[in-house]
């Protein structure tokens, strides 16, 4: 049975693991920058991200890790169990996250029997799930009973969940709550995310250069110190005046041309 439900456990990007790591490609561009000896400031809000692709590729990977993957197997059960497959159709974000995270709409491909036994083995704890996540109290109005006698009604004794895709949902989130199953075990278990694939003008960002005659002198090798020298010099109006290897001389050359050419 294929059901369009909300993707189970997943926490959303915002401020989780699985958020995009801008840090680690900054700190990736800056180190690739000091290997060129490139040391003009940068503006990191100029990287470009393919975010919409990254969320696809990281949801599709949870989905994927969320069916197939083993380890973290409780009383012989496994989320595949109950799951066949997951298809993603997309990747709702809210306009603010101080109420909500992002969450992603799919179609799971469920194994009904499975579930119901599972419901029926586990009453108890599904009913005290039931209480805890959906009795109203002030500030919050529940859309769902938390009767697990109305949610078993409803789907025709736990075997049809086409009524209310919100039903299966919230029942495999139970069940892996009850596996010890969640957006941790799953992140240690997504791997092929490459956050550097991402970034649209990373060659660009790194090769980026202000021009300037001290970073045309430390990108062809020389000390920092040395191009302090030759920029003192330079802007002193002596730069004649001293003693110059032929390569500094072409350096400075290549830069009058850079200038006369601006």
């Amino acid at each position: 049975m294929k059901v369009k439900t909300y993707l189970p456990i997943f926490s959303g990007f915002y401020e989780t693991q699985w958020q995009y790591d801008y840090e680690s490609v900054e700190n990736f561009i800056k180190e690739e920058r000091e290997a060129k000896r490139l040391f003009s400031e940068i503006d990191f809000i100029d990287i470009q991200i393919n975010n919409e692709q990254y969320e696809k590729d990281i949801v599709k990977a949870f989905c994927e890790a969320l069916t197939s993957w083993t380890p973290h197997v409780k009383n012989g059960f496994t989320m595949g169990d109950f799951i066949n497959s997951i298809e993603l159709e997309s990747i709702i974000s809210p306009k603010a996250y101080n109420l909500s995270n992002d969450s992603a709409d799919v179609i799971i491909d469920i194994n009904e029997s499975a579930i119901k036994d599972y419901l029926i083995n586990n009453i108890l704890a599904f009913k005290s799930y039931l209480k805890s996540k959906y009795t109203s109290y002030d500030g919050f109005i529940s859309s769902y009973s938390n009767e697990s006698d109305i949610w078993q009604d409803d789907t025709k004794n736990f075997t049809d969940f086409t009524c209310n895709g919100h039903y299966l949902g919230s029942i495999l989130d139970f069940i892996a709550n009850m596996l010890k199953v969640d957006n941790y075990t799953i992140y240690e278990s997504v791997e092929g995310i490459d956050n550097l694939s991402y970034v649209e003008n990373l060659n660009e960002i790194i090769n980026q250069s202000d021009n300037s005659l001290f970073e045309y002198f430390t990108k062809n090798n020389y000390s920092k110190d040395y191009a302090d020298y030759i920029v003192t010099c330079f802007e002193n109006g002596n730069i004649d005046t001293i003693l110059l290897d032929e390569t500094s001389l072409a350096i400075i050359q290549e830069y009058k041309n850079s200038l006369v050419e601006a």
